[in-house]
């Protein structure tokens, strides 16, 4: 019964191979969306492949193939334009589409939104100017860059610990002396100026977005993303205020799908 049973042995380097770290898999190097943004950018300001090559630290053909992308061409051409009118005329240019985002973000009650709007307007400045003088100054740097990026990024600063309830310590009547108070206040500050950055930096990203999708060849009836997530901030708000509709609408669409995949219902 048994005559032609083979039994299974072990090889000496099989369990070893399954201890063993595997490579880690490599990826496309122009995969992420910043990194074809900021190639864009170099190249339109006259940045050849081999340096890019240099900055991204990949080969050279893998900037030649990436130039062969016809969506990488369009994006290129999209920067070669922007890239090529004077200054202040870019500013103009990008200042409405700015203006629209802000707009759309304020009526979908976005409070990052809210609070950059309220900073810019405190300091005299004109919010959607500083995301389009942002989105400038972040092309520039762009094209600017000569070194290698690094391989790692270095890790984020720990978040501020939350403070438990009964916690008044961020409170000023808390500290012995006024040096102490005032030195908390400009620690808060500190923080405002910082979150304002990131806010900024952001909203510049959305920028850069949108702006390639106009200048793509999506022509003046683009931001359909910018609606898509006004409509969404818009449905969620609209349930977030009734609870038990909310709840009701949830369990009709739960049997519904039942009876969809499931002809008359779920089996007993």
């Amino acid at each position: 019964m048994y005559k032609d049973y083979i039994p299974y042995t072990v090889g000496p380097m099989d369990w070893t191979d399954s201890l063993a770290p595997k490579p880690p898999r490599r990826r496309y190097p122009f995969w992420a969306r910043r990194d074809r943004r900021r190639t864009a950018q170099a190249m339109a300001a006259g940045r050849t492949a081999q340096e890019m090559a240099l900055v991204n630290r990949v080969p050279v053909m893998e900037v030649e193939k990436l130039l062969r992308d016809e969506e990488f061409q369009e994006l290129l051409r999209h920067y070669s334009a922007v890239a090529s009118l004077p200054y202040e005329e870019r500013i103009a240019r990008l200042a409405p589409l700015a203006l629209s985002i802000l707009e759309m973000g304020l009526e979908t009650g976005d409070m990052r939104v809210a609070m950059f709007v309220l900073h810019e307007q405190h300091r005299g400045r004109d919010p959607a100017r500083s995301m389009a003088e942002r989105f400038v100054a972040r092309a520039e740097a762009a094209a600017r860059e000569t070194q290698p990026r690094p391989e790692r990024r270095e890790a984020a600063p720990p978040a501020e610990p939350r403070q438990p309830p009964g916690d008044w310590s961020h409170c000023a009547a808390i500290p012995e002396h006024q040096e102490e108070a005032e030195a908390l206040a400009l620690a808060d500050l500190r923080r405002v100026e910082r979150d304002n950055r990131a806010e900024l930096n952001r909203l510049a990203d959305k920028l850069a977005s949108e702006a390639e999708r106009m200048g793509t060849g999506l022509g003046p009836s683009a931001l359909p993303s910018l609606r898509l997530e006004a409509v969404a901030r818009g449905v969620a708000r609209y349930w977030h205020e009734r609870p038990a509709e909310s709840m009701q609408a949830a369990i009709r669409l739960q049997g519904a799908r039942k009876i969809g995949r499931y002809g008359t219902g779920p089996p007993s």
